[in-house]
């Protein structure tokens, strides 16, 4: 193993007071997952209908609506483009390279990548019913995935448990209502001792109950427990995601309190510019020779 010269610069400042939540509580995640719960063809149906409507009350009026909000995101988007306005896409991007590592007790980086042992867990639900969303239990699951990541967070503490990020599947089916959920835990046994805890054994109960006579609703999951000099990360120009959306609890001397330190670093340079360094695999110097080609 061939560590950097230099501690790892953290690239977030603290946060004191409560755990910051998950990307999991995505701000739109519950508008999408019902947008995506239905085709293109259904939701353009939807929008003609409402069309008519307002035509057969306001008349030739009721174009305005549709042509107003299309010229005011084409005007918005050449405004951001030209930089008139702000471009709101660019909030709580990192710009340049970070990679996601793990503080000490004292929020302080090691000066060796991938230092810890780390479980990545992921757990996904779908629903194979023409009703999609609407069908029997699916909102019974939905909650309770969601009880569940806000215990996880409440009580991130007790299970070693460091943040997830919730995805949609694309392209599989005409509607894309399959949710993939990633989440990471410090150790196994952490992650285990949520799934016995009663936090999940209620939800765990539910399923054994109601799942012969909802054989349409899907679950899944699978669990990695990866040793430290086995996982790396990279993240360019990219908001905080996956691993490097997590929170670790770490003491401030200086406040004299516990605060939430973020994971992402400076990975532009020492052993974090290359996928072998950032696994303590090599210095981070094996494609130095490419910047004489290109």
């Amino acid at each position: 193993m061939l560590p950097a010269s230099q501690p790892f610069t953290g690239l977030i400042a603290p946060v004191s007071g409560q755990r910051p939540p998950s990307n999991f509580f995505a701000k739109y995640s519950g508008i999408v997952i019902i947008r995506d719960n239905f085709t293109l063809t259904t939701l353009l149906c939807f929008g003609a209908i409402i069309q008519s409507l307002l035509f057969f009350t306001i008349g030739r009026l009721a174009v305005l609506p549709a042509v107003t909000y299309l010229l005011w995101r084409t005007l918005r988007a050449y405004a951001m483009t030209v930089g008139w306005l702000h471009n709101s896409y660019m909030d709580n991007v990192k710009l340049g390279k970070a990679s996601a590592q793990f503080p000490d007790a004292e929020g302080n980086f090691s000066t060796k990548p991938a230092d810890d042992n780390i479980v990545v867990f992921l757990i996904g639900t779908r629903v194979n019913h023409p009703m999609g969303l609407l069908a029997p239990g699916f909102k019974d699951l939905g909650d309770m995935f969601t009880q569940m990541a806000k215990d996880c967070d409440d009580h991130a503490e007790e299970f070693g448990f460091l943040g997830m990020t919730s995805w949609i599947s694309n392209g599989l089916r005409d509607t894309n209502n399959e949710l993939l959920i990633v989440g990471y835990f410090r150790t196994p046994e952490g992650l285990h001792n949520f799934a016995h805890s009663k936090y999940h054994t209620d939800a765990w109960a539910w399923w054994n109950t109601n799942h012969k006579t909802h054989p349409h609703l899907s679950i899944y999951h699978e669990t990695y427990d990866v040793p430290k000099g086995h996982w790396e990360t990279i993240y360019i120009n990219s908001h905080p995601s996956h691993l490097g959306s997590a929170s670790f609890k770490v003491y401030d001397s200086e406040k004299g309190e516990d605060v939430w330190q973020s994971g992402l670093v400076d990975a532009s340079k020492g052993a974090l510019r290359t996928s072998k360094g950032r696994m303590s695999r090599s210095k981070g110097d094996e494609n130095d020779h490419f910047k004489e080609k290109y």
